[in-house]
């Protein structure tokens, strides 16, 4: 129970809703076990009247007028049970999801790097969907069980030790029996859990990525594969199904069972004139009245089991560190110093940055070049603290960032990732993204200095276009440009462009890096970029090389010093001569 414990403490501020309800199962219980009291003596008068004696026709009237209240009475407490119990565990559902997807927010980029959409996306949905199930059905059907099977056992055995004795040994077999399956249940409920969560995956994947599919003529081996998991899911399923449907035909079996030795036993009974009719026809419907409650058992003794399941996944998440949100709060103005930076990735085998330092006042510029796993999108990534830099290396302002709130540094900072993320909104609303505070006129400057302006003109509805989920409708030159803006827009002290430039052309290029020029007036800028034309204004370039430094200097000290920079530089230079765009 210490899992599903979270889900219990949430039900705190439903608990005089919850309260309600399970006084209200507890009222309709005994209700539940006076009406076949009632009826068998109803049946017994009936028996007196076709017997001809006298006095009973009024007896019988009243005795059917109270059948009729308590079945109403019953009837209404039970709507008043369920309404309030199911509303309560509806909203400790709400809750759940919100604690979650805010869990979600504070947890640090290296977790993401390891977990999956699909197997997050099934956690979200249908493992606190059976978690529900511990807090509604199971205080509903549960507490009318409790109340219901040990009263109903009472009363038979009042009635009847002979014929209850009969009912109790089936009782016996059905215990032993869900010991046996329960442990089994668990087992396959997990793995029909898990492979949902490869479903959903495999799922996202194929939707996000079905252009590269189609493009390299994939989609049929992806469908095969696809068609793989659903099969390993439909045999985990089919496991589960057998699991639950043996456990449902203990149940079931040990009902008939118990109805078949209670009307021989009572048969023999009543002939010996040790029992009524009316008294068996009691006991045939105390246990109707007690079927219900030992089938809602037995489906929440197997919901029970896959709710375990889910809450494992869920505290798995619950129990992931989430990004220390402690530190300093201050006015900072943008000024960056790396000192003898050393940093590996989790479980890397050799340093990702080591030894590097450079110092950036405000307003200037720093370049980072270098090959393909160099570590400029690690470099940037540590200074907004994505990733845990060690103490004494980086400072903003004079302070350590690991001093910092985490939140306090990440506003200095406006970033244009290298993969750009946009979302399925209008392009204006990709731009003003960054806050609520963004002005139309704010929008249009940064539209304009991203060099997107030259295109609008271009879309259907303007800046109020919907560009699609990832902004699957524009080039990848388009992409860049909105992610461009949307940085700039933010209006930070620290502007960081990740290769931004990568996917225009040389010609828009320039423009953007002249608009630039103009846009990042007094804001410190950092790019990282693989054409040397993006960075040859920095104020110091540094080029980088499994994670090292190998030169540093200013565009004309680098060329002079004809290392890396220079031959990166006479190469585009030379690949922008032969393509007829200009010199790089």
């Amino acid at each position: 129970m210490k899992l599903f414990g979270r889900i219990f403490r949430m039900l705190k501020p439903y608990r005089g809703q919850v309260a309600v309800g399970l006084l209200c199962v507890a009222a309709a219980a005994p209700l539940a076990l006076l009406l076949p009291r009632l009826i068998g003596q109803a049946l017994e008068l009936i028996q007196a009247l076709a017997r001809g004696e006298g006095g009973q026709t009024d007896t019988l009237l009243e005795a059917c007028g109270l059948i009729i209240a308590v079945a109403l009475c019953e009837l209404t407490l039970r709507y008043t049970a369920r309404r309030t119990i199911i509303q309560a565990s509806r909203r400790v559902e709400e809750q759940l999801k919100n604690d979650l997807v805010a869990h979600m927010g504070r947890l640090p980029v290296t977790w993401f790097d390891r977990a999956r959409t699909g197997d997050l996306i099934s956690r979200l949905t249908q493992d606190v969907e059976l978690l529900r199930f511990m807090v509604g059905p199971t205080l509903l059907h549960g507490g009318a069980a409790i109340l219901i099977v040990p009263g109903g056992v009472y009363m038979m055995a009042s009635l009847s030790w002979k014929v209850f004795a009969i009912a109790l040994t089936c009782f016996v077999v059905m215990t032993c029996s869900m010991l046996f399956v329960m442990p089994r249940l668990h087992r396959q409920s997990k793995a029909v859990q898990e492979s949902i969560a490869d479903i959903s995956q495999r799922c996202a994947e194929d939707f996000s990525g079905i252009r590269v599919l189609m493009t390299f003529g994939r989609a049929p081996a992806e469908a095969r594969a696809m068609l793989a998991m659903c099969e390993e899911y439909r045999g985990h399923y089919v496991g589960l199904a057998r699991m639950r449907a043996l456990l449902n035909l203990c149940i079931h079996s040990c009902r008939e069972m118990v109805i078949l030795g209670v009307l021989v036993a009572g048969t023999l009974e009543v002939i010996a004139g040790n029992l009524t009719l009316g008294q068996l026809f009691q006991f045939l419907l105390l246990i109707s009245v007690m079927v219900w409650p030992l089938i809602s058992i037995s489906w929440l003794l197997g919901t029970m089991q896959r709710a375990r399941a889910a809450a494992e996944r869920i505290e798995e998440v619950f129990s992931a560190e989430p990004e220390r949100q402690t530190g300093a709060e201050r006015g900072l103005r943008g000024e960056l110093e790396v000192r003898d930076l050393e940093f590996s990735h989790h479980g890397a085998t050799r340093p990702a940055l080591r030894g590097v330092s450079f110092t950036l006042r405000p307003g200037q510029k720093l370049g980072l070049v270098g090959p393909v796993g160099a570590g400029k999108s690690t470099l940037l990534d540590l200074l907004l603290r994505l990733y845990e830099p060690p103490p004494g290396a980086i400072f903003v302002d004079g302070f350590d960032v690991t001093d910092l709130h985490p939140d306090t540094l990440r506003q200095v900072f406006a970033v244009a990732p290298q993969d750009p993320f946009l979302f399925s909104d209008t392009i204006a609303g990709n731009v003003a993204f960054s806050s609520s505070a963004v002005d139309a006129a704010r929008v249009a400057a940064a539209v304009h200095n991203g060099a997107l302006d030259q295109d609008i003109a271009g879309f259907p509805a303007g800046l109020d276009t919907l560009i699609g989920e990832r902004g699957i409708t524009l080039s990848g030159g388009q992409k860049q440009r909105v992610s461009l803006a949307r940085a700039l827009a933010a209006d930070r002290q620290a502007l960081i462009l990740d290769d931004t430039l990568s996917a225009v052309d040389h010609q828009t290029e320039t423009e953007i890096l002249k608009r630039l020029g103009e846009a990042r007036a007094g804001r410190t800028t950092l790019v990282a970029s693989h054409r040397v034309s993006a960075v040859c204004d920095a104020d110091l370039i540094l080029v980088l090389k499994n994670g090292e430094v190998i030169e540093r200097g200013t565009h004309d000290e680098l060329l002079a010093h004809r290392g890396y920079y220079a031959k990166a530089h006479d190469r585009q230079r030379q690949r922008a001569a032969l393509d007829g765009t200009g010199e790089a």
